[in-house]
């Protein structure tokens, strides 16, 4: 799935789903968190994001924000894998085309530990694969 054209396009997606889903659980965000949502060194980012960037330095704990946010994370993947094919294709579209640049977001989303669908089946086999190739190996010599 081709969904976004641009890192813009694919952080405003990921960062809708993020508020969304505090909102959905009732747990506050403050303008700061969803700014730093967007924070980034490399690629389109808010204007002022310096500036947000100092305050957030100043006012909040980096370690429980990115905990606060990975919670999200890991609920509104949960929520999107459960929910229409295309919202959790377009989901995981948005991040691999982020995972192309440095984005402050992918380390949340990095802590969730969340995974594609169907990762963990491909992981499985190119493992039980591996197995078999040594365990033929092993036979062959004998």
């Amino acid at each position: 799935m081709k969904a976004f054209h641009s890192g813009r396009e694919a952080k405003e997606f990921l960062v809708s789903q993020i508020v969304e889903e505090a909102q959905r659980e009732n747990i506050p965000l403050s303008e700061v968190e969803r700014k730093m949502l967007y924070f980034t060194e490399s690629g389109w980012t808010l204007p002022d994001i310096v500036k947000v960037n100092e305050d957030f330095n100043r006012e909040y704990d980096q370690d429980e924000y990115e905990h606060k946010i990975a919670k999200l994370v890991a609920r509104a993947d949960k929520r999107i894998r459960n929910g229409v094919r295309d919202d959790y294709d377009k989901w995981w579209a948005a991040i691999r085309f982020l995972q192309r640049e440095d984005h402050y977001i992918l380390v949340m989303i990095g802590l969730a530990s969340i995974r594609p669908r169907g990762d963990q089946l491909r992981l499985f086999a190119t493992g039980l694969a591996i197995a078999i190739v040594i365990l033929m190996a092993n036979l062959l010599r004998c």
